[in-house]
This record gives C-alpha cells, structure tokens and sequence, in this order.
C-alpha cells in the first residue's frame, strides 16, 4: 500500500517557523482523520499537556510540534488497524493559548493569542494606554478639594485652641489664616473649638475648687488638733509637775503609793494623746500634700495629652495642605481638556512607557526588553510600564 504524509494546516506567529511551534496547556487543537469521522473535532491541552482523543486515547503533546502529533496520530490509528493503509490525519491551531498583559492599560486579563501579534496590537486589544475618565478626575478631584479644605479649616482650628490650652488661655486668638475669611462655617468651627476650651478651663476650675474645699477641711482640722495639742500639753505639764512633788514626798516616806500611780497613768494617758493629734495634724498635712500632688499630676497630664495632640494637628495640616494641592494640579489638568501626559497622542506613546516581556524557556521565566513592534508568543505576559517605574536591570534585549 501506498503510503501518504500526514497533512498539517497551521498558521504560527511570523517569529516562528510552522514546524517549530510548540504545543502546550490550553492550546486548542482541530483534527480531522481521513476514514475516521470519529476522531474529527476540536481538543484542548489539558493541565498535564495531554491531548485526549476518542478511540486512541491520551497523547502527550506539551513542547511537541504539529508534525509530531499528526504523525503519533497516524502512527496509533495504523497499530490499531493492525497494518492497515496508513491513512492521512490533518491537524491545525484552532485557538491558541492566551497571553497576559498587565500594567499601564485599560484592561489588564488574559486574550487569546493569534499569529503574527506585536506588542501594540496586544495593548490594542487590551483597550489602549491607560486614559483616566476627565470625568471621574474632575468629580474625585473635585470632592477631594472641599473635604480636604472643610478638614483643613478644623484643623487650624483645633491647631489654635491647643496651643490657647498650653498657655493656660482662656480665649482663642483668630488664626491669621482666617484673618480675612467672612465664613460662617469657620466662624461655627471657631466657636466649637472655643466651647471645647471653656469645657476644659472649667474642669481646671472644678478640680481648684475641689482641692482649696480639701485643704480648707484639713486646715481646720489641723487648727483643731494644734489646740487639742496646746491644752494636753499643758495638762502633761502640770501632771509632771504634781508628780515631781510627790516623788520629793515620797522620798522622804510622806507620799502615798497609790496616789502617785494614779497621777503617772494619767501623765502617760495624756501623753498618748497628744502623740496621737500630733500624728494626726501631720497626716492631714500630708493629705492637703496630696491633694495639690493629685490636681498638678492632671494638669500635667492634660498638657501632656495637649502636647501630643497638637503635633498630630500639625502634622496633618501639612497632609491636608499636599492633598489639597495635588486636588488642584488634577482640576488644573482636567480644566486644560485633557491629561498631562497625552496618553493618546501616538507620538509620544513610545517615550512615556516601556515594555518587557515574561517568556517561559523550559522551567524557567525570563525577562525580555521589549518595544512597540516585538513579537509577542503564546503564555507571554507584557508589562507596561510608566518610564519612571520601569527596572531594566534584569532584562535582556528585545527581540524581533
């Protein structure tokens, strides 16, 4: 019998010649079988880089070319036909496997690939450069510009009574930014934050008050106690002195005993109370010592806590401030009709973003410099980036 080549109808990228395309995962494949209508249809490369077909089974078909796998296809229908014609089997790419594209485009994602694709038909596909909506500028721009300037006038504002509180002030002086502005929302603002200053001078009041109305009370007691003290003192004193004359009584066997005992245990009794309003008057003292202790430890805390807050103020008026600007340079830009960068103006497409491209060899990635009319293959992933984030330090030169 005559024997006949197998047929195969591709249509590969122009980078490569038809027989060197290599198969693989998602690759969708179209066969048709002289004499076997049952092996006609369409397959996919599945995870594995198995073809599975109906009557012959799974074909490994991951890095093999066209030519192989129509010649693996005839070669098993010729076995299974135990020597029969060897009959004609045609097979060709009906999809191939997707590429990706990410970065500086409309809409990143997987596409199918097709032969002969270039960089910019991939980007084409992918809906262009990225180009913001002036729109969608304008309205972001727009509501960033008055809630940074409504969060701007708070600030300043909590800036003033902070600094007010420190120094111990009871009124807030205008900020000089409010000096010529007749807004009724600052002057709202203003009077919230002087509010908020009266509430807290009149807690540093309250706490005064508290601690004079302590003192006062120890004060008295302290009075009380230093005459408690006097008139024992002086009770002690005239029983020393009795009991001084009965010892000399005594000394000469004209004392009697239980006399003398009765004036030493009261000479001993006013002893104790004394030493017990003396430690008394100094435990007030101590208390009136903590009471002043207690209302300078919050005073400090507050300026303390005031302290930190200002900082934070500052620092995010300055935050406030830069938004503020960044809002107005956008307004400024959608104001002029389009973006800064003319993203759509092809002339300058090429300088204002730079190309690489991820190719898997075996299993390795590896990074190749790209530009608007390289090819792109099947399973390559394009980065388009702006030129000011781009990192060529790893990547080798482009290819045709």
């Amino acid at each position: 019998m005559a024997l006949s080549l197998a047929l195969i109808f591709t249509t590969p990228p122009a980078s490569v010649l038809a027989g060197d395309y290599k198969l693989g995962v998602s690759d969708r494949v179209k066969i048709k079988v002289q004499e076997w209508p049952d092996l006609a249809g369409e397959y996919t490369v599945n995870p594995d880089g198995v073809v599975s077909l109906p009557l012959i089974g799974n074909i490994n078909v991951a890095g093999r070319n066209l030519n192989d796998l129509a010649r693996e296809i005839s070669d098993r229908l010729q076995q299974r036909s135990e020597g029969a014609q060897r009959t004609f089997a045609a097979v060709e790419i009906s999809q191939y496997r997707p590429f990706a594209i990410l970065g500086d485009v409309q809409k990143p994602g997987q596409y199918p690939y097709r032969p002969g694709l270039t960089v910019v038909e991939a980007i084409s596909v992918a809906g262009g450069y990225y180009r913001p909506e002036l729109g969608v500028l304008r309205l972001g721009a727009s509501s960033d510009f008055t809630s940074q300037s409504a969060k701007l006038n708070r600030l300043i504002a909590r800036e003033a009574r902070l600094i007010a509180a420190i120094d111990g002030r009871e009124d807030i002086p205008l900020p000089r930014e409010f000096a010529k502005k007749n807004d009724p929302e600052i002057a709202a603002i203003m009077k919230s934050e002087q509010a908020a200053l009266a509430l807290e001078t009149e807690m540093k009041r309250i706490e005064q008050a508290g601690l004079e109305t302590i003192k006062s009370l120890y004060q008295n007691e302290i009075g009380s106690l230093g005459g408690q003290v006097e008139a024992l003192a002086q009770e002690k004193e005239s029983i020393g002195t009795q009991l001084n004359q009965l010892r000399a009584m005594a000394a000469k066997g004209l004392a009697l005993s239980p006399t003398m005992f009765a004036l030493e245990r009261s000479f001993a009794q006013v002893s104790n109370e004394q030493m017990s309003a003396e430690t008394a008057i100094v435990k007030a003292k101590e208390n009136i010592s903590l009471a002043e202790q207690r209302v300078s430890d919050l005073q400090q805390q507050r300026r303390r806590i005031a302290t930190t807050e200002l900082e934070k103020a500052r620092d995010d008026i300055v935050d406030a401030r830069a938004k503020i600007m960044a809002a107005t340079q956008v307004l400024g830009i959608v104001q002029a009709g389009a973006p800064g960068d003319a993203r759509e103006r092809s002339s300058q497409n090429a300088q204002r973003a730079s190309f690489t491209i991820l190719r898997k060899e075996g299993e390795a990635m590896r990074e190749i410099v790209a530009d608007e009319v390289t090819l792109v293959a099947p399973d390559d992933v394009i980065k388009v980036v702006p030129n000011n984030l781009v990192n060529l330090s790893q990547a080798v030169p482009p290819e045709r």
